[in-house]
């Protein structure tokens, strides 16, 4: 793979998630260089293709410990120079995206809402955080239309909303497409 098609994605996800590996995984496959930023470890048995590379957040990607977090990732973000950084799940990941996105000035990122970590949160503390984060976002993956809907609700644009399935098999064609046309854009 050239450089012209290929990718440096940072992955801020939880690595004991077998969905969040198999992004990452599949990303790896295609050429791209991955690299997962996380506070839990990757299950014993469950093997990384190659070109990934782990960085262990030692704080949880929780309040009160999300701006620790935030400038132990942004250290490693800012010497990586990724193309595009993507977080999955909304209200941890996404929020320390958001930070990095919005206070360290890199960008472009890419979110993913998992389960009803948008719905049940867009009403709760993290709702502000959320709402906030959502604009900064170039494209957000989620799997149900419910979803789908109450992102739109949130402010964001419905052509910037993509409906991918978390289990299966991954057809992630059109979001590399994507990420690779952002990437076109900041050059």
């Amino acid at each position: 793979m050239d450089n012209k098609t290929k990718l440096k994605l940072c992955l801020l996800a939880n690595a004991s998630d077998e969905s969040n590996l198999k992004w990452a995984n599949s990303f790896a496959r295609r050429g791209h260089e991955v690299h997962i930023f996380s506070y839990d470890q990757i299950k014993d048995g469950i093997e990384l293709a190659k070109g990934i590379k782990f960085h262990h957040l030692v704080f949880p990607v929780k309040y009160p410990f999300t701006y620790l977090t935030f400038f132990q990732a942004q250290i490693s973000l800012m010497l990586l120079k990724p193309d595009i950084i993507h977080a999955i799940n909304m209200s941890d990941y996404g929020i320390l995206a958001g930070l990095v996105c919005r206070i360290g000035r890199l960008n472009p990122i890419t979110l993913t809402a998992v389960g009803n970590d948008i719905l049940h949160d867009s009403h709760t503390a993290h709702g502000w955080a959320i709402k906030h984060v959502l604009p900064l976002s170039k494209v957000v993956t989620c799997d149900t239309d419910e979803i789908a809907l109450d992102m739109v609700k949130l402010g964001m644009k419905e052509d910037h909303i993509f409906l991918m399935s978390r289990s299966g098999e991954l057809d992630l064609s059109r979001l590399e497409a994507t990420y690779l046309a952002m990437r076109k854009t900041r050059s």
